[in-house]
């Protein structure tokens, strides 16, 4: 083609390597934004969102959400038992939505396998993943009243009840 040894071959294999890796980008979240599935419907938001944050399933393995669903006469101190109908569909969608479940991203799969297969963790905040986002943060942030727990995301995370966490959406409340 040229003095410099580039071919039509070599070209178009540039073009078709600077194609695809456009796609790619335009495919994923924003500033890779912490952005995770979230259940259908209403029924996980309004149970479980009715007393804390309705945390995106994606933040734990199943086998943290069976446990959770298991002991849920003893929710870290209450009592929140569901009937039936309510209690599968709510296990099938955290099930269907954990870390390590069949809709998992690259980024829960990552959670996922900081976790140890035989742990099954029932606080968000315990796990590396929660830590090195937070690493930063100091401790007289969560004492804050509006604040006041680690646990308490929405506080912050004005979306994570859609399961948005990103960091172009945090809002830390003033003291």
């Amino acid at each position: 083609m040229n003095d410099y040894g580039i071919t039509w071959k070599h070209l178009a294999s540039l073009i078709l390597a600077v194609g695809a890796t456009a796609l790619v980008i335009e495919q994923a979240p924003a500033g890779d934004e912490a952005i995770f599935p979230m259940p259908a419907g209403k029924t996980y938001v309004n149970e479980c969102g009715s007393c804390h944050t309705a945390f995106a399933p994606g933040l734990l393995p199943a086998r943290s959400w069976r446990r959770m669903m298991a002991e849920l006469a003893n929710h870290f101190g209450e009592d929140a038992s569901l009937d039936e109908p309510q209690h599968l569909a709510i296990l099938k969608d955290l099930e269907s939505l954990a870390a390590d479940g069949p809709q998992a991203n690259l980024r829960m799969r990552r959670i996922s396998a900081a976790i140890p297969a035989n742990a099954a963790p029932q606080r968000i905040i315990e796990t590396g993943y929660f830590k090195y986002m937070h690493d930063e943060v100091p401790r007289h942030i969560w004492q804050r009243k509006k604040i006041g727990t680690p646990g308490n995301c929405i506080a912050c995370h004005i979306r994570a009840n859609e399961g948005r966490y990103g960091q172009g959406e945090v809002r830390i409340p003033p003291p």
